[in-house]
């Protein structure tokens, strides 16, 4: 992976990387390793009842296609409230990582695209650890299964340009 964003970097000012796959399945771990990459997780577009993928667009993509300096404000999950305005600037990396990061409104925008899978029962594992036993029910319940549903829906993986097993082992995978 870090082969491919190299060489995309070579060639322009702006490298925009996408890194999608299911909760938990290791796209945050994976993004931290990019060095100097300036990362945003599709978590930050929570609204308290969905995602806001249209502010994303409008709020990072698009400022930053034009080359000018992308704003947005995060959801802070602790609070359950809108938190903090962060700023992004058109040059060098810029990873969007999340479960919903290559959705079909994003993909044809990005220089690479990554999947990152892990097995259900490590996800479920490293989810529970990280949030709670309390959060066990909420992720095999509503999360997992609206993670499903995306995947079925918009077939994220089909336009990956690889895919990264989320235990640390990346397979090339051929342009879908």
């Amino acid at each position: 992976m870090h082969a491919l964003v190299e060489a995309a970097r070579r060639t322009r000012r702006l490298t925009l990387v996408g890194i999608g796959g299911r909760g938990a399945s290791g796209k945050s771990t994976l993004a931290a390793t990019i060095p100097a990459a300036q990362i945003i997780s599709t978590d930050a577009f929570w609204d308290g009842r969905a995602f806001e993928l249209p502010r994303l667009r409008r709020d990072v993509f698009e400022p930053l296609l034009r080359g000018d300096r992308a704003s947005y404000r995060a959801w802070d999950w602790s609070a359950g409230a809108p938190g903090e305005t962060h700023d992004v600037e058109p040059d060098g990396i810029v990873v969007v990582e999340g479960v919903c990061a290559l959705h079909r409104m994003f993909r044809g925008d990005y220089d690479v695209r990554v999947w990152v899978d892990a097995p259900y029962e490590l996800r479920l594992a490293r989810a529970v650890e990280r949030d709670g036993a309390a959060a066990r029910r909420t992720w095999v319940e509503v999360w997992m299964p609206s993670e499903d549903r995306y995947v079925a829906r918009d077939d994220p993986i089909a336009c990956a340009d690889i895919v990264v097993d989320g235990s640390g082992r990346a397979e090339g995978k051929p342009q879908a």
